[in-house]
């Protein structure tokens, strides 16, 4: 199994001035520090013998201060020789198809070879959606027209659209992508509700959780999501998931990382259901999520882990194999991503779990093996399930 890191960052602290509106003050911690030990987060990642660097995609809030990931993945492209990039996820509607498209085939020619992983949603945030000046209530329809874009941006010599969203005239993708022709092959979706979901599989995505669910409930996806895929005529898909991780032989230390991740539940939901959130009941496309944010009321800083605790690599070296490993023969895990820098946690002690982990776990974790389950394979029975709203997002 390969193993890639979630590199991103978080202004944790700054989550009371910014709720509270007051935005006449700077951050009680700056922003540039912040992103630096990302940046020696970063730098660790391939020494270390990990696969991957992953980010992801937010604007204008103390949550995941990432931008552009392409931007980012492409700074990562120069200072690597070996790894791989992956997001997680482009969030689709807010960009510009032939844009896309084309920082895409950039940066996968900046890469010479290595892969590029796409991960690919179609965001939650009001206030992330209003800064774009794009209607959330459209954001299926450009999620869905955009993914039929960037296929045919990749898989013809020049391409033309004509949708309800995008009306795009004959034009070409230059310079032509490396890997032209294989760039949305093992594209994947990141999906918090049963419609998205459904129209992840439908599109032939494949499946990218992001600090997913309780492993029953990710099990009964995996099968729902292949059900669906074997309905089109397509292969069964094996998941990626991101995991948030901290690695320690502490128990003190162990017990600080559930509250880090408790921290980070918190952070979620500030960002996508309390800070500047227009309803979701009336939002067309986004109603399930007003169940979902209900469920998650009583989160709070300390206590906010959750279902996430099922699922969730806090351990020692030991424990945390035990799990990757129970995960794998549970929902077919195929590849995992690592998070170890999130909630307040201090970059000394991400750093020292991310080390940790790559000393006593990772060797064994190339080793798993990777097989795809019976029990994951999709029945025409398992289209009936729906799965309950909840977890972490981002």
């Amino acid at each position: 199994m390969q193993v890639g890191v979630m590199v991103t960052s978080y202004n944790q602290r700054d989550w009371d001035r910014v709720l509270a509106g007051d935005n006449d003050k700077p951050p009680v911690n700056p922003d540039i520090p912040i992103v630096d030990n990302s940046l020696a987060l970063g730098a660790m990642v391939e020494p270390l013998g990990y696969d991957s660097i992953w980010c992801a995609e937010h604007y204008g809030s103390p949550y995941s201060m990432q931008s552009n990931p392409l931007q980012w993945l492409s700074y990562w492209a120069g200072r690597t020789e070996r790894i791989d990039m992956g997001t997680a996820v482009i969030v689709a509607p807010w960009w510009q198809p032939v844009k896309l498209a084309h920082e895409i085939a950039m940066l996968d020619t900046l890469l010479d070879g290595r892969r590029l992983h796409l991960g690919i949603g179609r965001g939650v945030a009001a206030h992330e959606y209003a800064g774009f000046g794009i209607d959330r209530e459209e954001s299926r329809d450009r999620f869905r027209e955009l993914i039929e874009i960037l296929r045919l941006a990749d898989s013809q010599e020049s391409f033309e659209y004509d949708g309800e969203i995008y009306k795009i005239p004959e034009t070409q993708v230059r310079p032509q992508a490396r890997n032209k022709g294989r760039l949305m092959e093992t594209a994947k979706a990141a999906f918090n509700t049963p419609a998205s979901m459904d129209m992840a599989a439908d599109l032939g995505l494949g499946q990218l959780f992001v600090a997913a669910e309780g492993e029953d409930q990710m099990i009964s996806q995996v099968a729902k999501f292949n059900a669906i895929r074997a309905q089109k005529g397509l292969a069964p898909n094996q998941p990626t998931t991101m995991l948030y991780l901290h690695c320690s032989t502490d128990e003190e230390e162990l017990e600080k990382g559930w509250r880090y991740v408790a921290q980070q539940t918190w952070a979620a939901r500030n960002h996508y259901a309390v800070w500047k959130t227009e309803s979701f009941a009336n939002t067309k496309g986004y109603e399930e999520y007003a169940a979902r944010f209900e469920q998650d009321a009583e989160v709070d800083e300390n206590k906010g882990t959750h279902r996430v605790k099922q699922t969730g690599l806090v351990g020692t070296p030991e424990q945390i194999f035990d799990q990757i490993e129970r995960l794998q023969k549970s929902i077919s895990l195929e590849y995992l991503i690592v998070h170890p820098a999130h909630g307040a946690k201090p970059a000394p002690e991400a750093q020292a779990s991310l080390k940790l982990f790559a000393e006593e776990v990772l060797p064994a974790v190339h080793a798993m093996e990777t097989p795809l389950h019976e029990h994951n394979l999709g029945k025409p029975e398992d289209l009936d399930f729906v799965p309950s709203i909840g977890g972490a997002v981002g």
